[in-house]
């Protein structure tokens, strides 16, 4: 029994099923075509590669019944035969149809997402199959048709041969990929944009100025270009400031790695990098190398990097120093900068507050600068300290080694905190390893100064007392965790060492 058999005794109700196959499909209702399409595209797409056939094969028998009726016999045979090309072609659109809804659904971000040239691609191969099955089951020969058609695609291919390369470079960067949906590229001649669409013709990117650039693939395939990718990939640029060569590279360098260290945009792991990167002109050139989220957050990022090297050195009494091309007569004054006082930096502390202006000379006199390159060992695990160490610029990071000779960072200590009052004062060795993590800036202060100021300020014990009880439990902490021997210290323990400190060490009489 054919096709033909069945619809043309009912062809009132075919006719019927085929206009409404048509309003639910264009219709946007619950559960219509759109709104299939629109929520379950998947389910649209395989509901029309079952029913869109036999509409098809339906209209043609319609027609074919319509052409007798009016007598036109003749046409009933090319009727039918251009019904099944139909049909097949229709069939190959409609399985790469299929395809795309999966695949889409499946990649959800821009970056994932298949180019447009590639799907049209697959609707064109698939629409190529569908049509070579038609002529095979016409039994046409595949060697006419390509000798029919070898002269008129010849001379489309000399007429369309630009429109042809871009094809060909398109289908050459969606196979390679060099860069994503999503991507922000930037180009040999200074365009930069997001990639938002990558067609047989041209690629497509959007500008900050929500421009579009339209650039063929052909351009695109032979030109270098550099990727600056998607919003999931961090942007690492480094810039350069210019200070005057009057001041000292490793105060400079403090000042604008604490500058970085304090913007928000800027992350904090991994850590910002500062470097001396051009001593041999005047103004000094100072590298700082800082990572950010992404590409788009640069802007943010560099304003406020920026803004805060700009503070950094305006209340060190530093100005910015850029290349100036005019000629002057006047005699320049002369810059002279040099660190902050040991004095003005123990100021700055939290504990600076409970002393005397007396006893912080006392303290400053017995105190001097200690320098360190980035990797230097300041204080070595298990060592005993014997001064009080201040952080003035830079960063150094605290590490544990576990049982299984793992080296763990336990924290980044930045400037403002301090080190070796610890095992200073509880006469313990210490726990941790204190390494330079960038070149730092320290204060060294002599233990013989801290015992003649409990001598004098008996009152500072209790405090002293707890902050040392606090360490000294972070320690038994930090050993419990590695499994490594535990000390107890209490904090009667503790008050009693440190009376024993003053006790060996006479009061001194107060400055009035």
């Amino acid at each position: 029994m054919s096709f033909e058999s069945l619809v043309e005794p009912n062809w009132w109700i075919w006719l019927a099923a085929m206009l409404l196959f048509t309003l639910w499909r264009l219709g946007s209702g619950l559960l219509q075509g759109r709104w299939l399409a629109e929520r379950l595209p998947i389910v649209a797409a395989a509901l029309d590669l079952v029913l869109f056939p036999l509409v098809l094969l339906g209209l043609g028998v319609l027609t074919g019944l319509a052409a007798r009726t009016l007598g036109l016999d003749g046409a009933t045979a090319s009727i039918r035969t251009a019904t099944l090309a139909l049909v097949y072609v229709a069939g190959g659109w409609l399985v790469a149809r299929l395809i795309e809804s999966i695949l889409a659904a499946r990649t959800e971000a821009l970056s994932e997402r298949i180019p447009k040239l590639m799907m049209g691609l697959i609707h064109g191969a698939f629409m190529f199959v569908g049509l070579a099955l038609f002529l095979w089951s016409q039994d046409v020969s595949f060697t006419g048709v390509w000798l029919s058609t070898g002269v008129a695609a010849a001379v489309l291919g000399l007429a369309l041969q630009r429109t042809l390369g871009d094809l060909f470079s398109g289908i050459a960067l969606g196979i390679e990929r060099p860069f994503s949906l999503g991507d922000w590229i930037e180009l040999s001649d200074g365009t930069v944009g997001q990639v938002i669409d990558l067609n047989w013709r041209a690629t497509r990117l959007r500008g900050w100025d929500n421009a579009t650039h339209v650039i063929p693939n052909s351009r695109m395939a032979s030109e270098s270009l550099k990727n600056l990718h998607d919003d999931q990939h961090l942007f690492a640029p480094w810039y350069f400031v210019k200070i005057p060569a009057e001041v000292d590279p490793r105060f400079a360098s403090a000042l604008i790695l604490d500058a970085a260290m304090r913007c928000e945009s800027v992350l904090k792991f991994p850590h910002p990098i500062v470097r001396l990167a051009d001593a041999t002109t005047v103004p000094y050139s100072y590298m700082v190398w800082v990572h950010l989220r992404n590409y788009p957050a640069m802007f943010r990022g560099r304003e406020e990097l920026f803004r805060e090297i700009h503070w950094a050195l305006q209340r060190a009494g530093i100005g910015l120093a850029p290349e100036v091309r005019e000629m002057r007569t006047r005699r320049a004054p002369e810059v002279q900068t040099e660190p902050p006082t040991i004095l003005l930096a123990l100021k700055g502390l939290d504990m600076a507050g409970l002393l005397t202006y007396e006893e912080l000379e006392q303290i400053a006199a017995r105190a001097v600068y200690a320098y360190f390159d980035s990797g230097h060992v300041i204080l070595a695990e298990g060592a005993m300290s014997d001064a009080f160490y201040v952080i003035v610029g830079g960063l150094v990071e605290a590490a544990i080694t576990l049982p299984d000779r793992t080296r763990t960072v336990t924290e980044v200590l930045a400037p403002g905190s301090h080190f070796g009052i610890t095992t200073m004062l509880a006469n313990e060795p210490s726990f941790l390893e204190l390494r330079a993590r960038s070149d730092v800036s320290l204060i060294r202060i002599d233990l013989e100064v801290v015992r003649t100021l409990l001598a004098n300020r008996p009152e500072l014990a209790e405090r002293l007392a707890r902050i040392v009880k606090e360490r000294v439990d972070a320690a038994d902490a930090a050993r419990a965790a590695s499994r490594q021997p535990v000390g107890r210290l209490s904090l009667r323990d503790i008050r009693q060492r440190i009376e024993g400190l003053r006790l060996r060490h006479p009061r001194a009489p107060r400055r009035l």
